[in-house]
């Protein structure tokens, strides 16, 4: 919980301020360009050891990711991508080639820029003693009217979630995953969202937050929560259900929206798939319901 102390004082520090509509404490940050154009604004930084292991894994894949972390921090906005801005920390050791890697690391921020028409337009490269390092900073903008917080999620309202949850790391998903855009596209043009946010450190971590910034509490549904076939089938049920709230690293969007509105996404294109997983009420926390109820 230390980093959500730490945000949560930079919230109370750095309050937004014209351009800045949005600032700490959201998947991205918003800025009003002029009286009729918005820009949307995420950033991440992923160090091998904690979010990967450079030894164990392709550059290529660990460039791909780099992207695409910031790419679902967008479609949790219900922005797309513009430009990339990309920053390396190269490990400064003899054992490592520093240019492959640093062409290897873009051979895979590129597939995955090109594909979502976004012009890598920038960054920095330096080298250092230490391991290495990827700072992605993306521009974005808005998919439609709509740029949903987490902080909009209201009593009545309905949770879902995209996408099964849990076992990320086994198949490495968390390498491979992708990003959420169809899913935010479709929610721009036909439903009005309440609160979103991408679910990267768990739902069991994600919710909580999103309650938090909402001042609202939420009844989580226990026996609908979607568990991902990456999750082992030979694991007890109690275990399966676990790993989909706790391991992390899935990318799914978890929204909050109107009860009228859930017939709409029940009823999304086949490619599409809206999981609802519980309520929004008034109060604070998240109540479990289980399957005796």
């Amino acid at each position: 919980m230390m980093e959500n102390d730490f945000l949560q004082s930079l919230e109370r520090r750095f309050t937004p301020r014209p351009p800045v509509l949005t600032g700490i404490g959201d998947d991205g940050a918003v800025l009003e360009a002029d009286s009729s154009r918005k820009i949307v604004v995420v950033t991440d930084m992923l160090l091998d050891g904690t979010h990967f292991r450079l030894a164990e894994v392709s550059p290529v894949l660990v460039g791909r990711k780099a992207i695409a972390v910031n790419l679902s921090d967008l479609a949790a906005m219900l922005a797309k991508p513009t430009a990339a801005f990309i920053s390396l920390a190269l490990p400064r050791d003899n054992s490592t080639n520093l240019q492959w890697l640093a062409e290897q690391l873009y051979q895979g921020l590129q597939e995955l820029a090109d594909q979502y028409d976004c012009v890598i337009a920038g960054g920095d490269t330096n080298s250092w003693e230490g391991p290495f390092a990827i700072n992605v900073t993306l521009t974005g903008s808005p998919l439609g009217k709509q740029i949903p917080l987490r902080s909009g999620a209201l009593p009545g309202d309905l949770l879902f979630v995209t996408g099964p949850l849990g076992g990320s790391l086994l198949h490495q998903r968390h390498l491979t995953f992708q990003p959420r855009l169809d899913a935010a596209q479709w929610l721009a043009d036909n439903v009005p969202v309440s609160a979103l946010m991408d679910i990267s450190d768990g739902l069991a971590t994600d919710l909580p937050r999103m309650m938090l910034a909402s001042r609202t509490s939420a009844v989580l549904d226990m026996t609908r929560i979607p568990i991902h076939t990456d999750v082992p089938a030979s694991l007890p049920h109690e275990q399966r259900l676990q790993a989909a709230l706790n391991d992390g690293e899935d990318f799914e969007l978890l929204l909050a929206v109107p009860a009228e509105t859930a017939s709409v996404l029940l009823s999304a294109p086949n490619h599409l798939h809206f999981h609802p997983i519980g309520s929004v009420q008034a109060g604070t926390g998240v109540r479990l319901k289980l399957a005796n109820g």
